[in-house]
């Protein structure tokens, strides 16, 4: 009976224990790879990257305030990369692939303008002084930021239970900025963008007054009637860096169907404009321009298709 009960015992064990190893532990080398829509989010403060602090406002140690007042706490955080990933096993338990991604995040403001009468001439409002608001066109300034990353991922992985793994690696390439610096004078807002230029009536018509002064309005004044589109005048400056961008992670790699599943990686980008590397208007570089890092905490998800 002893016996028997052994050789039942045994019979139900060892399929399962041979379930459970080939669910824990996949008996023959795993080989496969996949390709997806891949989203970092780059834990980065824009509105306070070294070299960018004149963005918002800046104020000396003889309390005087300087630079373009943005608010640069708009700055999206954290900054989204959106992009694609691909992989493959090549041997063992290591893994190649590829990454690409794009990301803006931009600002922009009008400030309304409030004259005063600088009576002591120091150039900084005070209390006693008159202020009247200008009732003109109000510039209208924009900045925006533009990451470009593209490169190779080398990772090592690690098998938990079947469709299940974690794994280690890092993405190595090239990263590229753009910092784009828009002012512009004349151009109104909104409403304004829905305006006739000549101001003409319904069907066409333009109220002609007495433009030769004569007192009188005649067919005289048709030959002085002149129609001229307001010019705005417009400045934009483009600042342009290059740097070998990393970023060492770990991460897990679920697949929840036969061809489908979710990677997830934690890592740390490293990154670095160097110092006086920028380049204006993609022409010159900025000598004095100081090195900009973009270090900071990444988190990439990718939903991929393949195995």
């Amino acid at each position: 009976m002893y016996q028997f009960l052994k050789t039942v015992l045994a019979t139900i064990l060892i399929p399962f224990a041979l379930w459970a190893q080939d669910d824990f532990y996949p008996s023959e080398p795993y080989y496969g790879g996949g390709v997806g829509f891949s989203e970092m989010f780059l834990f980065i403060d824009v509105g306070k990257l070294d070299g960018f602090e004149l963005l918002g406002t800046v104020t000396d140690t003889s309390g005087n305030s300087t630079g373009m007042g943005f608010n640069t706490a708009d700055f999206s955080t954290p900054f989204v990369v959106y992009g694609g990933e691909g992989f493959s096993q090549v041997t063992g338990r290591w893994r190649i692939g590829g990454y690409a991604g794009v990301g803006n995040s931009s600002i922009g403001d009008r400030n309304e303008i409030t004259l005063f009468l600088d009576q002591n001439s120091d150039g900084v409002f005070d209390l006693d002084e008159a202020i009247q608001t200008y009732d003109g066109d109000v510039p209208d300034k924009q900045v925006s930021f533009t990451l470009l990353f593209s490169g190779a991922i080398v990772e090592y992985t690690i098998p938990v239970l079947r469709g299940l793994e974690l794994n280690a690696g890092a993405l190595m390439g090239l990263g590229s900025v753009t910092a784009k610096i828009t002012q512009s004078s004349g151009g109104g807002g909104w409403s304004d963008q829905f305006t006739d230029m000549y101001s003409l009536g319904p069907d066409g018509y333009y109220a002609v007054g007495d433009l030769d002064t004569s007192g009188t309005i005649d067919t005289d004044d048709f030959a002085l009637v002149e129609f001229e589109a307001s010019a705005t005048g417009s400045s934009m400056r483009s600042l342009k860096g290059s740097f070998f961008n990393m970023q060492p992670y770990a991460g897990v790699k679920l697949q929840f169907l036969d061809r489908m599943g979710l990677k997830m990686t934690v890592g740390y980008n490293l990154g670095s404009v160097q110092q006086g590397k920028w380049i204006l208007n993609d022409l010159e570089k900025i000598s004095d321009s100081q090195a900009t890092p973009f270090n900071g905490l990444a988190v990439r998800a990718m939903i991929y298709f393949g195995l």
